[in-house]
């Protein structure tokens, strides 16, 4: 069974429309339908429910996961021998999400690009459940999000913990609430509950996000329905309305204290809760995430390694921001 049949199946098997992955792929239909169709005879059973519509088999599921694997394998011993014969060439293929990717990237390529030159590195800068895809389908090389993946090739190593921030300007939460602006104010400096922010109203990104699905989650919980002003996949938006006072919104830390770096002298007051559910912080786990069937380069580890290194630098001054401010009270 040669392995671009088995690509061909396990492209297939993601669109589940012969005519889409055929255009997809450059290939005519009828090329495709005879490859698949040659694996089910070889194989001897029926790979693909050809009606009412489209859909894998039982067989073609248990099916997927070899084919996958088996795909995967020839790409690493591809990779594996050009990287063996050329260590200094080649291409890196990064998933970061996209607001870390800003931070991230321009504190490493210097450093990365000194000691590979060679190196050509190709960013993917996308929502975490997009990446984590991606790097199940072997098209990455590693990626850095927040991932829960339940890809059992999946393996994630834990960077950063990341509180969320309900983060609103001093004139909007005063034009808002009046008089007990202050009182709220200090009541969620330890912590915010959004059922008393109800009446801010906010920038937030789609629901196809985690992270704004963990936010609405603190919504349901109190029982009050957000008051949504704007929905954007848009980054640069959430500073600029946070900013200018037009909207509040929501950062986790990393996030946030790069948006404040941003923030010019002599613009109004500016403030950010650690936000609950349940209780307590909500939070996100920042991971860095391989695909164990992906032989990673030596210039690939090499930036694994600093990534780390960035994050333990990032976690010990928040320890030490935590202390000397414990220390003042």
């Amino acid at each position: 069974m040669d392995t671009a049949s088995l690509y061909y199946f396990t492209e297939a098997a993601k669109d589940l429309n012969f005519t889409q992955t055929a255009n997809r792929l450059f290939l005519s239909q009828q090329n495709l339908s005879n490859h698949i169709a040659r694996m089910e005879t070889l194989l001897g059973c029926k790979l693909f429910q050809r009606k009412p519509k489209l859909e894998l088999t039982y067989e073609g599921e248990l099916f997927l996961s070899y084919a996958k694997e088996a795909v995967a394998s020839e790409g690493n011993i591809i990779a594996t021998l050009k990287s063996i014969q050329n260590e200094n060439a080649g291409e890196l293929r990064i998933g970061i999400t996209t607001p870390r990717a800003s931070i991230i990237v321009p504190e490493m390529i210097e450093v990365f690009n000194a000691a590979h030159p060679g190196i050509h590195i190709k960013l993917f800068d996308q929502p975490s459940y997009l990446l984590e895809k991606m790097l199940a389908d072997n098209r990455l090389d590693f990626c850095i999000g927040v991932i829960y993946s339940e890809y059992p090739e999946l393996q994630s190593t834990h960077l950063l913990t990341d509180k969320v921030y309900l983060c609103v300007s001093d004139s909007l939460l005063r034009s808002c609430y009046g008089a007990q602006a202050d009182k709220l104010r200090k009541q969620a400096e330890h912590g915010a509950n959004v059922a008393d922010f109800s009446r801010l109203p906010l920038v937030m990104s789609t629901d196809s996000i985690p992270l704004t699905r963990a936010i609405l989650s603190c919504y349901e919980e109190m029982d009050t329905q957000p008051n949504v002003l704007l929905t954007t996949t848009y980054p640069q938006l959430f500073r600029s309305l946070y900013f200018s006072g037009i909207a509040a919104t929501f950062m986790t830390e990393m996030i946030l204290a790069d948006t404040l770096r941003h923030q010019q002298q002599g613009t109004e007051k500016l403030y950010a809760f650690p936000l609950l559910r349940n209780g307590s912080f909500l939070c996100r786990d920042v991971t860095l995430t391989v695909n164990c069937h992906r032989y990673l380069s030596k210039p690939a580890k090499h930036f694994i390694s600093l990534t780390q290194s960035m994050f333990s630098t990032i976690e010990e001054k928040r320890k030490t921001e935590d202390k000397d401010e414990v220390a003042a009270k």
